[in-house]
């Protein structure tokens, strides 16, 4: 991002102030499907300075995952107005010769994260606390009427038996488009599993798609902020559970690096008042290690074939050793 461009893009969303003044303006790692950038605005109003602390996301020329960047934003914008721990969205800039590409901007939270797993280095009543947030937010999300709030633009699947369906079908047609013409059997026979295996939901709710440890921001009192909502879909509660305490995520016998997995689960049947379904978690966590390694073909494709420079991409192939194992063991072959 260009200061000047967004100082003078800030100018505009904001004409009853004066004096606008970007500082600081840097990318930060993380997001990858998505450049991410941190920022202060400065501005003066009604005789007084205020500061700001924003976020720009930007459009990349290429990535991991192809998501709608004002679908991201209404998603944000919806969940947000209906309480949950969100950065609060600000401004939605489709016109890409404003900065090149589309781009939204946000609140700036305060608070750390990580990369995967939360660290072992955290003290244990931290750990419980960001614990006991991660699942309660999960809650509040998966509670949320999607009517009320205006997400039926996020297409609601047609019955019960649909979501395990489209998900799996969305991420298998993904492999075979992304995959540069390599075969890997494991991949092959996950998705052959997940076609013959479908599961049926027992209710609608909003999914966050990436809902995981690295995902959220946090301090010395808890969970501050859900983040990346990029994959944000309707479907079954199960998804985001699945995922969220894949093996990949955790860090021994904790699910995410927060709790050991059966007192997770519990933990989830408390807030939400809801059984935990074994079957369809297990679908959800075979499709979750699926999905992950699809994911990493796409960031090294598109690495590969120049739609990115970002250097993490050739690593992703490193990766998939692990989520090739999880899925041999989770399918029986080994």
């Amino acid at each position: 991002m260009d200061q000047n461009r967004l100082t003078e893009y800030l100018k505009r969303q904001m004409p009853h102030v004066r004096e606008h003044r970007v500082v600081g303006l840097k990318r930060i790692s993380g997001g990858s499907s998505r450049e991410t950038y941190a920022f202060d605005l400065e501005w003066s109003e009604d005789g007084e300075t205020r500061t700001r602390p924003m976020i720009g996301r930007r459009d990349p020329t290429g990535g991991l995952l192809k998501s709608d960047r004002e679908r991201e934003f209404k998603v944000i914008a919806a969940v947000h107005g209906a309480g949950l721990k969100v950065p609060e969205p600000l401004f939605l800039e489709l016109d890409a010769s404003v900065m090149d590409r589309p781009f939204f901007i946000m609140h700036r939270a305060a608070g750390r994260t990580g990369m995967g797993a939360f660290a072992a280095t955290e003290p244990e009543p931290l750990r419980a606390k960001v614990a006991e947030d991660f699942i309660g937010e999960l809650a509040r999300l998966q509670a949320i009427d999607y009517r009320e709030c205006g997400l039926e633009i996020l297409g609601a699947p047609k019955s019960l038996e649909d979501p395990a369906r489209i998900q799996a079908a969305h991420w298998s047609d993904i492999y075979e488009r992304d995959r540069m013409g390599e075969h890997y059997p494991i991949l092959d026979a996950a998705f052959a599993w997940l076609k013959a295996k479908p599961v049926v939901s027992d209710r609608i709710v909003i999914v966050h798609g990436d809902y995981r440890s690295g995902n959220y921001l946090y301090d010395e009192n808890g969970i501050i902020a859900m983040l990346d909502w990029e994959m944000a879909h309707l479907g079954d509660p199960m998804e985001d559970l699945g995922w969220a305490s894949m093996v990949f995520w955790g860090r021994e016998e904790l699910a995410g690096g927060l709790m050991e997995r059966e007192a997770f689960y519990r933990l989830y049947e408390q807030k939400t008042g809801h059984r935990v379904d074994r079957e369809r978690l297990f679908f959800y966590q075979v499709l979750g290690n699926a999905k992950m390694a699809v994911i990493c073909l796409t960031g090294i494709r598109d690495f590969v074939e120049g739609r990115t420079s970002d250097a993490v991409m050739p690593f992703l192939e490193l990766l998939l050793p692990a989520l090739f194992e999880d899925l041999a063991k989770q399918l029986r072959l080994i």
